[in-house]
């Protein structure tokens, strides 16, 4: 993990441990499971259009494949012809470890997919948009906190994470929070100066053998420092009462959704996970520093 004897380097994928794995399998198997029931949905519709006779509806959608849509060839070839554009991607891919799935797996993950998809919309609309917003939300957060890559240079004075970076003269607290069955470790870090803090990042996660070799360069760095607080009193209290104040507003929506029934429960539904999303995050940004 080091590169010479004063400096700390790390960089962990998603794919690097089990956590990861599943966020990642989740969702190439959500987003595959959608592809493929497009797939089969434009298929069956050319196969019935044809059997029918219906020629000119049979002209219109094969026109639309072409050119009507964010996923028509219009769009799509010239992503997969341009030599930047491919770079990009396959430089996303390799960083969050898509390229260290199995393909087997990805296909079964994509199976299962289109099957829960179908399965949820059956149910109802509102099972459907839970399990959009709690795959895309889960597996998001699932693959921040277990991907991770920088360097702490003691001779230079120097933190590098995720692109980017402070000096070490400006870390004044850290806390430390242990996930368990990771082996990652998440840092909240607080700066000795407010401005700085705005732009330096506010957690940082390593894996845990990284953050032992590490330990001894923060604890010297935030020895004698005192931090600079980046909310006054007012601030807090203001995230709080809008925290709060979204979570109640989440629960009256959602209540009066499922007493309405229809298609309201369906907008209220959206409309309370929306607010408690929010609340959630008001209520983090209150929380105090180490």
């Amino acid at each position: 993990m080091t590169d010479r004897p004063d400096a700390v380097t790390w960089s962990r994928r998603a794919s690097a441990s089990t956590v990861g794995r599943c966020c990642l399998y989740l969702q190439v198997g959500f987003v595959g499971g959608i592809t493929l029931l497009v797939i089969v949905l434009v298929v069956a519709a050319l196969g019935l259009t044809a059997v029918d006779g219906a020629y000119g509806q049979l002209a219109l959608l094969v026109l639309f494949l072409l050119i009507g849509g964010p996923f028509s060839l219009l769009y799509v070839l010239p992503l997969v012809d341009d030599d930047t554009a491919r770079s990009s991607i396959r430089t996303w891919t390799d960083r969050a470890g898509y390229d260290r799935l199995r393909p087997l797996p990805a296909a079964v993950s994509v199976l299962a997919g289109a099957v829960t998809i179908v399965g949820s919309g059956a149910v109802s609309p509102v099972a459907l948009l839970a399990l959009f917003l709690s795959i895309l939300a889960g597996t998001s957060i699932g693959t921040q906190l277990v991907t991770s890559w920088g360097e702490i240079d003691p001779e230079a004075g120097t933190v590098r994470v995720n692109d980017q970076s402070f000096g070490l003269e400006e870390l004044a607290a850290v806390g430390v929070h242990r996930l368990p069955g990771t082996g990652t470790v998440v840092l909240r870090l607080s700066y000795a100066t407010k401005t700085r803090g705005v732009t330096a990042p506010g957690y940082v996660s390593m894996p845990r053998d990284v953050y032992e070799e590490a330990r001894p360069l923060l604890e010297a760095a935030t020895r004698g420092t005192q931090p600079t607080s980046r909310q006054s009193r007012i601030e807090r209290v203001l995230l709080v009462v809008f925290g709060v104040g979204a979570l109640v507003g989440a629960v009256g929506a959602a209540v009066l959704g499922f007493e309405r029934g229809g298609d309201a429960r369906v907008i209220l539904s959206y409309v309370a996970l929306l607010a408690g999303c929010f609340g959630v995050g008001f209520l983090a940004l209150a929380a105090p520093e180490p």
